[in-house]
């Protein structure tokens, strides 16, 4: 294929893309990213993860010094990569985040709700169970809001929820969604990269494809003038909804058959590699 001229972003995912548990994958992708943005080409993240957790992983590259924009929690908000300061954001209605948090005290499952205030999170009193989370201490990096004792809370501004279901609970949580029709009003997602499953929950209208256009609306450039790389199912609204679309070569398998490209894996540097030989200008 020839070179793809007119490319004005890139938006990359994390986890499976660029980075490898949290950390950069290889050694190539970010010094390609830091050049591309040296040629003028935006370069921005679009993560599951909330955007406490997201900045110290766009500073790998360096996403404040020139787009300073950055698409978090799966979509549902557009922040400042140099500090939190949301530009854009689709929340879920209150009755639905109250409905599950009301639920999953019935059923004695933790569930966090992550809202606008920076790093915070309400939290409906039932214990965390997940033993990978808790060897890494990884609540302690929120402030946690206890609601269990609150009766007539109305949970507005929830963007994020996020409920830790045994295994052997699951096939009533699932029965329970369905039932409560709750799919009509959210989207969701499935993670057992943990020590047990994790849901997350968004606005049904937030996804990453969604938040990447209207980012663009933002910086005034058109969809085909961006090029997204991806490898999970969170992050198959940016290949059906942005025309230059890059599978890793080790993406789920619905991403590879949507995309328009594929590239090597994460860790062989398939981001970097793609962007070198059909993206960047050659160096005289």
């Amino acid at each position: 294929m020839s070179k793809l001229a007119n490319i004005k972003l890139i938006v990359t995912d994390l986890d499976g893309t660029v980075l490898e548990h949290g950390q950069l994958a290889n050694d190539v992708d970010q010094e390609v990213l830091l050049n591309a943005a040296k040629q003028n080409i935006g370069v921005t993240i679009a993560t599951g993860q909330s955007w406490h957790s997201a900045k110290p992983r766009a500073d790998f590259f360096d996403i404040e010094d020139h787009l300073d924009l950055v698409i978090v929690a799966n979509g549902a908000m557009i922040s400042k990569a140099s500090k939190y300061e949301p530009l854009y954001y689709s929340a879920i209605d209150a009755d639905i985040v109250k409905k599950v948090f009301e639920k999953m005290i019935e059923m004695n499952v933790c569930v966090l709700g992550f809202y606008l205030k920076n790093q915070h999170v309400y939290w409906n009193g039932i214990p965390l169970r997940a033993q990978s989370l808790i060897e890494r201490n990884w609540i302690d990096k929120f402030v946690v809001e206890d609601l269990s004792d609150e009766k007539d809370f109305e949970y507005t501004d929830v963007i994020q929820l996020m409920i830790f279901v045994p295994e052997e609970q699951e096939i009533e949580f699932d029965y329970w969604l369905k039932s409560e029709q709750l799919f009509n009003y959210i989207n969701s997602m499935k993670s057992n990269i943990e020590s047990m499953p994790i849901y997350e929950f968004i606005n049904i209208n937030a996804s990453k494809g969604n938040a990447i256009k209207k980012l663009a609306k933002m910086i005034n450039i058109n969809l085909n003038e961006i090029i997204i790389f991806g490898d999970n199912m969170n992050d198959i609204s940016m290949f059906t909804e942005i025309p230059n679309s890059v599978a890793m070569g080790n993406a789920v398998e619905p991403i590879k058959e949507i995309a328009k490209y594929i590239t090597d894996t994460n860790k062989n540097g398939g981001v970097g590699k793609f962007i070198t030989q059909h993206i960047l200008k050659e160096e005289k």
